[in-house]
C-alpha cells in the first residue's frame, strides 16, 4: 500500500517518530545478528525498488529513468545506477498479494488443506502424504507449488510437524492436524519470525490505508489499548485474561474466513483478515 497523500511538515515530523520507534524496536532484533552495514545496504535496494515500482505507473513500457529515481528518493543517480546494478536487486520475491507474501510453508498448507485432488473423496479430509514421491507427497506439492528451491522435502515435512500443523504416523507419512500454521518460538524460530514479521507488514499496510482515508472516515478496523499502570506482580494474570478473550475471538473469527473463503484459488481473488496480538513493554523500553 503506497501513502499518495502529501504531508505537512508537522505530519512528516510526526511520521518520522513513528518510523523510529519501529526501527528501535527492529534493530533490538538485529544487532548482533546483522551488521549495520548490511541493513543499510538492504535499506537502499528496497527504497530504490519501491521508487521504481511507483514510478512504473508512468513508464509502463520501460524502466523509469535514473534521474527520475533521483528526484524520487533523494540518491544522486551515481549511486541509483549502483544499487540497480548490484546482484540482488529485483532478485527477491516482490511484494504483490497475500498469498506471495506468505511464507512457502504456509502456502503449502493451504493448498493441503484447500485443494480438491488433495482431500480424501470418501472423508473429505486433507490426504495423507508421504514425503517423496510422485503422487500424494510433500515432495510433488513442493513441485507444484512452485516452491522455493534449495529446500528439501523432509525439511518441508519437518517445519510442518514442529509448527504442529502435521504429524507423522507409523510409516512415516504426514497426516494433517490443523490447517492453521503456528511456528514454536522455541522450535521453530527461522517460522516464527516470518510468521510474525509478515504480520508487521499487514500492520503497517492498514496504517497506511486509513492515512489515506482519514478525510472519509476509517477504512479498515484498527484499534490499540493499554494501559501504563500495570503492577509487575500483576502481568501474569493480565496477560492470562486477556489472551483467554482473544483465544474466543479467534474462534469466531476463523469460522467467520472459513464461511467466506473460496474452494480453489484464483489470480483474481484478493485476501483479508485480522490479526491478534498481545504486547508488553518494561518502564524503560519505549
Amino acid at each position: 500500500m503506497d501513502l499518495h497523500k502529501a504531508l505537512k511538515a508537522s505530519e512528516i515530523a510526526a511520521l518520522t517518530r513513528g518510523v523510529e520507534s519501529v526501527l528501535r524496536r527492529l534493530i533490538r532484533v538485529l544487532i548482533g545478528n546483522m551488521s549495520l552495514a548490511r541493513l543499510e545496504e538492504l535499506v537502499r535496494l528496497v527504497y530504490v525498488e519501491e521508487a521504481e515500482r511507483r514510478l512504473h505507473q508512468e513508464f509502463t513500457d520501460r524502466s523509469a529513468p535514473a534521474g527520475q529515481l533521483s528526484l524520487l528518493t533523494g540518491v544522486d543517480s551515481r549511486q541509483v545506477n549502483k544499487v540497480r546494478s548490484h546482484p540482488a536487486y529485483r532478485e527477491r520475491d516482490r511484494e504483490g498479494g497475500f498469498m506471495h507474501r506468505m511464507t512457502p510453508t504456509t502456502h503449502l498448507l493451504d493448498r493441503w488443506s484447500t485443494d480438491p485432488e488433495l482431500q480424501d473423496p470418501i472423508t473429505g479430509e486433507p490426504r495423507v502424504l508421504d514425503v517423496f514421491g510422485e503422487g500424494y507427497s510433500v515432495e510433488a506439492l513442493m513441485k507444484s507449488s512452485r516452491f522455493v528451491r534449495g529446500v528439501t522435502p523432509r525439511a518441508v515435512a519437518e517445519r510442518l510437524v514442529l509448527s504442529g500443523a502435521a504429524e507423522w504416523d507409523k510409516e512415516d507419512r504426514l497426516h494433517m492436524v490443523t490447517v492453521k500454521f503456528q511456528p514454536s518460538a522455541s522450535r521453530d524460530v527461522e517460522g516464527a519470525i516470518e510468521i510474525g514479521f509478515n504480520a508487521v507488514g499487514h500492520l503497517v499496510d492498514t496504517v497506511v490505508t486509513n492515512l489515506e482515508h482519514l478525510d472519509e472516515g476509517e477504512a479498515y478496523y484498527q484499534r490499540a489499548f493499554w494501559t501504563n499502570r500495570l503492577a509487575p506482580q500483576q502481568a501474569g494474570a493480565f496477560r492470562a485474561e486477556l489472551t483467554k478473550l482473544m483465544q474466543r475471538f479467534e474462534q469466531k473469527g476463523c469460522q467467520v474466513l472459513i464461511d467466506y473463503e473460496m474452494t480453489l484459488e484464483s489470480p483474481s481473488q484478493i485476501t483479508g483478515g485480522f490479526g491478534l496480538y498481545y504486547f508488553e513493554d518494561s518502564a524503560d523500553r519505549t
